[in-house]
């Protein structure tokens, strides 16, 4: 009776431990990664708990008689059996609850791996159909990922994300395609040139490219907004105020149309407000001098933009400033677009204060005049850019109450009344769909 007692309140206590640690204590060290005490499997654990108990059930005998689990005991010859073996069937019922738990997730993804793979002619074409595999595709891949690292099928269930992923990706760029081609038309309408690259995502990452991953012949003044991003992230990780103050060197100097000065000093907020908001040259040359292009490209390629380079700095007409740099400024529309959601998602530190610089625009020549006459459409803040070999913008807007970040750029510099157009339709296209 002593044993079967306790046997009942150690078997009790193991099951609190289990839901009180939510299934992640640090299990003991198994025979290998796949079994546990020569368990493989869910069955075979339930068959081993009900040897364990047997064994505590039996009248103890002499020590000259075997038990089923007496090879188990040998390990610690100084310890009794009836706590080793409580131990082990701890050990068991805990493994139990994780297999139970993972078991579970991976019917799940099966089932929902099993929906998305369904053949129905009638829907399958079209892009919401799509979009709804892409939701089950995801769900799948979230139910594998709950399946614990201690689970007997963790390494199945790893081989199954991978598998998952690829099918959701291929599934992603079919989506895209067919997104895009709503843009080619706007494209074509608009009379934008054909080599034209236009981006458009809501805040949630649902986006629509159309060669949003071929750089401009020229990122002209677009490339203050990545400068921006790299100096969010310096004053964040170095805890430095944005009303330090910076000294803007004379060598900084070229033609500008902002009111910020050579070999005068103001703030890191000021700065980054005039080469926003008034596209400030000066600011900017004193901005990437301030934060060096090395620091700006590691930032930016650690933050996962591949793309986006700041080589040289900007000049106006004439005038070149000292250390210009070596190089091409780069980036994409897609790249330009995804800072765009991170600032307005305010996923970057000191957010807010490139928000206000970018509704501080005063060129709101392209972005601005496209939304002009749109019902239910609201410019939130854009930033413009152009020279001789481009022109762009990337504006925030909401629509129907739902916030989208929308880039236009052409390798036509004459094309301003085309980029509005081009802007105008997307957000009519939004409106008339509720969605991309």
């Amino acid at each position: 009776m002593p044993r079967l007692f306790r046997l009942a309140t150690t078997g009790i206590s193991s099951l609190a431990i289990a839901f009180c640690v939510g299934l992640t204590q640090t299990l003991p060290m198994w025979a290998s990664s796949n079994d546990v005490y020569g368990a493989r499997s869910l069955s075979e654990l339930i068959e081993l708990r009900d040897q364990i108990i047997q064994e505590l059930e039996t009248p103890v005998q002499d020590s000259s008689e075997s038990g089923f689990l007496n090879s188990l005991l040998s390990e610690s010859p100084s310890l009794s059996q009836d706590k080793i073996l409580f131990q082990k069937l701890k050990d068991v019922e805990l493994q139990i609850l994780i297999e139970q738990r993972s078991n579970d997730n991976w019917k799940q993804a099966i089932h929902l791996a099993t929906e998305a793979t369904k053949d129905d002619s009638n829907t399958s074409d079209s892009l919401a159909h799509k979009k709804q595999i892409k939701v089950l595709w995801q769900q799948a891949i979230g139910n594998l990922h709950e399946i614990s690292e201690s689970s007997l099928i963790a390494a199945q269930a790893s081989q199954k994300i991978q598998d998952y992923e690829t099918s959701l990706t291929y599934l992603i760029q079919d989506i895209q395609l067919a997104q895009a081609s709503f843009l080619e038309n706007i494209r074509t309408e608009s009379r934008l040139s054909t080599t034209a690259m236009i981006s458009v995502c809501n805040l949630n990452r649902d986006c629509a490219h159309l060669r949003g991953e071929d750089p401009p012949a020229s990122p002209a003044s677009l490339i203050k907004v990545p400068i921006a991003v790299a100096l969010l992230e310096k004053i964040s990780k170095e805890n430095i105020s944005l009303e330090e103050q910076v000294y803007v060197d004379g060598g900084n100097f070229t033609e500008d149309a902002s009111s910020i000065r050579a070999r005068t000093s103001y703030s890191l907020n000021q700065l980054m407000g005039e080469m926003i908001d008034h596209s400030s040259n000066i600011a900017t040359n004193q901005l990437i001098d301030y934060l060096g292009q090395d620091y700006i490209n590691q930032t930016l390629e650690k933050q996962g933009y591949k793309e986006t380079k700041v080589k040289f700095k900007l000049m106006g007409d004439r005038i070149m400033p000292k250390r210009p740099g070596s190089g091409k400024n780069r980036l994409t529309s897609s790249e330009l677009t995804e800072m765009m959601i991170k600032t307005y998602n305010h996923e970057y530190p000191n957010a807010d204060a490139l928000i206000q610089a970018l509704n501080r625009q005063y060129d709101r020549e392209i972005g601005y005049q496209a939304l002009e006459d749109l019902v239910d459409a609201q410019w939130l803040g854009e930033k413009t850019g152009q020279n001789s070999r481009m022109i762009g913008t990337t504006l925030a807007v909401s629509i129907d109450g739902e916030q989208y970040v929308i880039t236009v750029i052409d390798n036509n510099t004459g094309k301003i009344p085309e980029i509005r157009k081009a802007i105008s339709k997307i957000a009519d296209h939004l409106q008339q769909n509720g969605h991309l």
